[in-house]
Order: structure tokens, then sequence, then C-alpha cells
């Protein structure tokens, strides 16, 4: 798979801009707030119909602009073609593969598969457990169409049912919905636990090969997914157990959206007894495993976008990263031209 170029029209900061990349990598140099992780935000948007920060797509308009787009050529399925994505505040965002709308953002998936790595997911086994699902979902998205289905009815169903919790201590008549909610959010939370259980045990060799040749064998790093929601039956148990606790919170408390990564180095938690240099190695050789999965799953290595990291990681760490790129194409991003700068196929640092 390859990105040939991309046109952004009222996109976050930019109002018009085109740009043509290379095959294998491409660095993006600039000051602060040129725009370098909006080009990358809008290359991975196409790639997973996903914004790495914005919630509402009327955050990714241009401000004060009704509308964005953003259209590329790329090459993928062994020949040329185009993607666009249409944003409008307030509608349904419009997807279109040569020029044809797509009836959902699923069938975009595989056509530009991606990894992104920005700052913020280099303390990812040191922060909250959302992060670590986050991560597992955008990879998955792009694997499993069906997964991407079923993330998408599960979050429904939270949301509606989370509405209903907050109804019920006011109007008790909707207790009377609650058990269809849980039974539906029980059997589609285990069909989300089962992928996740069987991406992390392919994730954990590739990670911890990694990790033990950033660390010169000196560590070992696994990894296992802690879920409850694997068995239907026991999980909507649960939920019916926990429903005067829920509606008194207001939240629902039980389910997949609960699970977790575990991360363990030499035995322990990287979480509670780790360094931040130990926990920024596990981060690393975790997305590099995940862009090795995505790479067996298409047969072409994905994009890999990396926004400002290697100032972030010391030499043995950015050496590390930049000797596993690979053949596959990747863009660079970085604050101060001639910092990083490419010498036939390879990438010399001047950090």
């Amino acid at each position: 798979m390859t990105l040939l170029s991309i046109a952004l029209a009222d996109f976050r900061s930019y109002s018009e801009a085109a740009f043509t990349f290379a095959g294998g990598i491409n660095v993006i140099a600039g000051a602060n707030g040129t725009g370098k992780t909006n080009l990358l935000e809008a290359i991975y948007f196409l790639a997973t119909s996903k914004s790495i920060r914005a919630s509402r797509d009327a955050d990714l308009l241009r401000f004060g602009q009704p509308a964005a787009e953003i259209y590329a050529r790329i090459h993928s399925d062994g020949r040329e073609q185009t993607v666009s994505a249409k944003l409008r505040a307030g509608a349904r965002r419009v997807f279109s593969q040569n020029g044809a709308p797509l009836s959902s953002p699923r069938e975009l998936m595989g056509l530009l598969p991606s990894v992104f790595f920005e700052p913020g997911d280099l303390s990812l086994l040191q922060g909250g457990t959302a992060g670590r699902r986050a991560f597992i979902d955008t990879v998955l998205c792009q694997m499993r169409p069906r997964y991407l289905e079923a993330l998408r009815r599960y979050r429904k169903l939270l949301e509606s049912k989370t509405k209903l919790l907050g109804l019920c201590p006011e109007t008790p008549a909707y207790l009377g919905a609650l058990p269809e909610y849980n039974r539906s959010l029980a059997e589609t939370g285990a069909l989300l636990a089962a992928y996740r259980r069987d991406f992390c045990e392919k994730l954990a060799p590739a990670s911890a090969a990694h990790h033990a040749a950033i660390s010169g064998g000196r560590e070992e790093l696994s990894l296992g997914y802690k879920t409850k929601a694997l068995d239907p039956e026991e999980a909507f148990r649960r939920m019916e157990e926990r429903r005067d606790a829920e509606i008194a919170r207001r939240q629902c408390l039980v389910g997949a959206h609960k699970d977790d990564l575990e991360a363990l180095l030499n035995g322990k938690p990287v979480r509670d007894f780790s360094s931040q240099g130990q926990a920024r190695t596990a981060a690393v050789a975790m997305k590099l495993a995940a862009r090795g999965l995505l790479a067996e799953t298409f047969g072409e290595e994905p994009l890999l976008l990396l926004d400002d990291v290697l100032s972030e990681l010391d030499g043995d760490r950015q050496r590390y990263v930049l000797e596993n790129i690979g053949n596959g194409q990747t863009f660079i991003t970085c604050c101060e031209p001639g910092k990083i700068t490419l010498s036939g196929n390879n990438i010399l640092l001047g950090f």
C-alpha cells in the first residue's frame, strides 16, 4: 500500500493544500503550529475513518468553515485508486472510492492500513485502560471488518443503556428495559472480547521479541488480555447483579468496555513497577508488533506515521525504530529542518 498524494480543503489548519509523497520515507519538517500533525491526521482519517484527536467531525473543519474534504491517490490491491472523505458539521460524513460513494466506512478498511505513533503513546502502558483498549481497537478495526461492526454496535448499546440508567431513578418504568440491553451488551461484548483476546495472543510474542532486542535481552515483556466478558451468560448475570449500583451511579459498570491489556516486565506490572524508559520501550515494541500483524494480514507493509516520536526517544530506541521501518511507506514529522535527513534509503539523525 502506498499513499501517492493527498489534497486537503478546509481540513484543520489547511484552507487548500496538496502534497505528493515518496514510496519510502517521507520527512515532514516545520515549526510547531505549521500543520504537520494535521497532515498525518488527514492520512490516518482516510485510512481508518477515525480522528486521532477529535471526537466530532465538526472539530476537523477549519475554523468558521461549514465543510472539509480530503482527497487522495493511493496504490492498493495492485492498482492506483482514489479515496476521498467529505465532512460537514452536523451531517453524515461521506467516503468515496474511485468516485463512488461508500455505504459504510468499513469498506475503507484494508485499502490503506496504518499505524499512528505520537508522543502520548509512549505512556500507553502507564496511563488509563481506555488508551490500551483504543490501541487494540484501532488495529483490529483495520484487520477485521466484522470487529468494526461489533464495536459500533456495542458503543451504541452502551450509550443507550447509559441514558436509560439516567432516567430510571425518576421513571422506574424504564427498569423493565434494562435486561434486554444487558443481554445485547453481554452478547456483543463477548464477540469483542474474543477478537481482542486472539489479537493479544498474537501481539504478545512479537512485542516480546522487539522488547528483548531493544533491551539487549535484559528484560522480558509479556502481555495478556484481562476480561470478564468472554462468557455472555456470566457477563449478563454480573450486569443484573450490579443493577442497583449502576442506577445509583448512572454508569455501566460491567462489560467489555472495562477490559484491559496487562503488560508485565520481568513478571511485574509495567504500570506500577517500570521506569519511564522501560515503559516507552514496551510501547515501541507493541506498536512495531502491531505493524507486523497488519503486514501479515494484508501481505504488504502498512503505512507508519511517526508524529514527532523520535525526538522523545533516546538514541538506542531511535535507531531500533528506524532499523525496523522495513520496506513500507513511512511518514516522520520533526520540528527542526536538518534534524532528520535522508541518505539513500537511510535516515540520518541530528538529535
